[in-house]
């Protein structure tokens, strides 16, 4: 009996021995090696502001631009008097646009004699597309004197974002 126990035992120590060597010989190890970059490149910015309707007597000032914002400074003459900038965006970069917000605020202590209107903005500025929009400055035809306070600011936020191509 112990002889048997002895020989059940070598067996099972062979068949574990012939299952590793049988386990080795047909397992495969893969190696997998991954690099990831990001090519695209966000680049819708401003690229010219400039005076496309002076009426005499008036300044449109020399407009100003960086790639993110504009100044101009107009000087409205007379009632009806109205200075036109055109703004030009463009999409320099890699990665498709699409506005997501475009905001303009006029200063509430600024006078009623003057106004601000815009022209639209195109909704989607794919890779290699500008748009250009009018900001209209107007000094109201209706004004019966001249104000005493006489300047009123605007404030605008347009914000592009990445258009779902999904």
């Amino acid at each position: 009996m112990h002889k048997n126990k002895i020989i059940i035992l070598i067996f099972f120590l062979i068949t574990i021995v012939l299952m590793a060597v049988g386990y080795s010989i047909f397992a495969t190890d893969f190696t997998i090696n991954g690099t990831s970059e990001i090519t695209g490149n966000w680049d819708v910015r401003i690229t010219n502001i400039i005076a496309t309707q002076v009426p005499d007597g008036c300044d449109a000032g020399t407009p100003t631009f960086t790639k993110d914002s504009i100044n101009f400074s107009a000087k409205l003459n007379k009632p009806g008097d109205e200075i036109i900038y055109e703004v030009t965006i463009e999409n320099l970069g890699t990665i498709d646009a699409e506005l997501q917000t475009i905001i303009f605020t006029e200063e509430i202590d600024g006078i009623e004699e003057i106004n601000y209107t815009t022209s639209e903005l195109k909704k989607d500025l794919n890779v290699g597309e500008s748009t250009t929009f009018n900001i209209i400055v107007t000094y109201v035809k209706s004004s019966e004197s001249v104000p005493d306070v006489k300047t009123k600011t605007l404030t605008g936020i347009i914000q592009y974002v990445q258009k779902d191509n999904s």
